[in-house]
């Protein structure tokens, strides 16, 4: 016989557990993010440094036009580089989180669908009922597929996306 109050109770237990994995790689992520963003500052700040040297130890314009371009081709290749480096750490983040979320929908489903067939063996009339908590969760299931797939064909599309706005990005500063 299924105990409907137990049963809440493991969902329960299990859907705080899923927000405190979640919680965990957001802050990993974040953790991660703020690191990125202190090393781009200081490789920033002594690139800067450098760059204002040279400028000025520059003796004639020509000099100064060859520095200012290669610093600017230079700084655009970073900016791509640091731009890379945030979508890459995000989309793993996100492909993590979507890998959690599929496997705590799968576990759910499958704890439903052991529930519903206790269900349908104990309880008169169950069979009727545990087929259309099985239909449900089957239509569920597929939409929750098609909503994966979206999104992964989505990140796909963002990672070329970013790629190509990077790499036109550095032929940019080259061409200047």
């Amino acid at each position: 016989m299924i105990d409907p109050t137990k049963q809440m109770a493991d969902w329960n237990q299990a859907a705080v557990d899923a927000a405190m994995t979640y919680a965990r790689a957001g802050l990993t992520t974040a953790e991660q993010l703020l690191r990125l963003n202190l090393d781009a500052a200081r490789a920033s700040l002594e690139q800067n440094t450098k760059a204002t040297r040279e400028l000025l130890s520059a003796h004639d314009p020509q000099e100064l036009m060859a520095l200012r371009s290669r610093l600017a081709e230079t700084n655009m290749q970073q900016a791509a580089a640091y731009a890379n480096s945030v979508y890459e750490l995000v989309s793993e983040t996100q492909s993590a989180l979507s890998k959690m979320f599929e496997d705590g929908v799968a576990r759910f489903s499958k704890d439903v669908t052991e529930s519903a067939d206790k269900l349908g063996k104990n309880a008169p009339g169950g069979d009727l009922q545990a087929a259309a908590l099985k239909s449900t969760l089957a239509a569920t299931s597929a939409m929750m597929e098609s909503l994966n797939q979206a999104s992964r064909q989505f990140a796909a599309l963002s990672e070329s996306a970013i790629k190509a706005a990077a790499a036109q990005m550095v032929r940019g500063a080259t061409k200047k």
